[in-house]
């Protein structure tokens, strides 16, 4: 059973946002700024309550510290991105393209929970190095290019180093609890 919850994070448990590229890239002519920030702040709190779950579930030292800095980081990302909405003055909008996004997110939580030791951990970290990926490719190639807003598309390349950062860090707690990132 775990090897079969395993499969499912590294697969659909990020699909919550890598949909984040697919729903962008076919709206990218129609999303607007405050939809951008909306699917943006609701991908922090899709990794705020993941990077809640290692800290709390994680049997590792390396896997809670990651946990702890990776929700107090995105929290902090979320705050300034709604900052930014109220400086800019837009009302962060959800396409309903993201409900998908949503359920997907809530598997990936309930498939976790369902993990604990080591074989969490390495759920964890695997979902972590993926959603980390697919988060600076979605920054990359969708957001900044698409954003009008000139503060928000600062926001978007200040943020990158960090989430850069995240994945460097749970590829090395990977290494280092000797757990492969490859499925």
């Amino acid at each position: 059973m775990t090897k079969t919850i395993t499969a499912y994070l590294a697969t659909a448990g990020v699909a919550a946002l890598m949909s984040l590229g697919a729903a962008t890239a076919s709206l990218a002519d129609e999303l607007t700024d405050a939809q951008i920030i909306g699917i943006y702040s609701q991908v922090n709190s899709f990794d705020i309550e993941t990077a809640l779950l290692g800290e709390l579930m994680g049997a590792s030292d390396e896997v809670r510290a990651i946990g702890k800095m990776v929700s107090a980081d995105h929290s902090g990302v979320r705050a300034a991105v709604h900052d930014i909405a109220e400086e800019i003055g837009v009302e962060p909008v959800l396409p309903p393209a993201r409900i998908g996004a949503a359920r997907d997110h809530d598997a990936t939580i309930l498939a976790l929970r369902d993990l604990d030791g080591a074989a969490f951990d390495a759920a964890y970290l695997r979902h972590e190095v993926a959603f980390h990926q697919a988060a600076i490719e979605a920054v990359e190639q969708l957001l900044i290019p698409e954003t009008e807003s000139d503060v928000l598309k600062a926001h978007f390349e200040a943020v990158l180093p960090a989430f850069y950062h995240h994945l460097e860090m749970n590829m090395a707690a990977a290494e280092t609890l000797n757990i492969s990132i490859e499925q």
